[in-house]
C-alpha cells in the first residue's frame, strides 16, 4: 500500500512537471526551462527580479536563483491552480 502511494505521488509530480515544461518551453520571453520534478528554473529575457516582482504582484510566489526565476510549487498543487500560475508567469516574462 505504501509503495502504491509513493508511485501515485511520483506520477502526479511527473505530470505536473510535464505541464510546466510544456507550457513554458518556447514561450515568448523565456529562453530556457530546466530542472527536475517540481524544482524548475526559468531563464528569461527580462531580468529575473522583474519577473518575480510582477508574478508576486499578481499572486504567484516565486524566487530568483542567480539569473533565473525559480519555481518550487507544493507537490499537492491542484492542476488548475498550477495552470493559472503558469499563465501569470508567461505574461510576466513577455516583454
Amino acid at each position: 500500500m505504501r509503495k502504491q502511494k509513493q508511485h501515485d505521488r511520483s506520477h502526479a509530480v511527473s505530470e505536473k512537471s510535464k505541464i510546466i515544461f510544456d507550457t513554458l518551453s518556447g514561450a515568448k520571453g523565456i529562453e530556457s526551462v530546466c530542472g527536475m520534478g517540481l524544482m524548475i528554473g526559468i531563464k528569461t529575457v527580462k531580468p529575473a527580479a522583474d519577473v518575480v516582482r510582477e508574478c508576486m504582484e499578481r499572486g504567484v510566489l516565486c524566487l530568483t536563483a542567480k539569473d533565473k526565476v525559480r519555481l518550487l510549487p507544493a507537490l499537492n498543487i491542484p492542476v488548475p491552480t498550477l495552470k493559472e500560475a503558469l499563465e501569470i508567469i508567461k505574461n510576466a516574462c513577455f516583454c
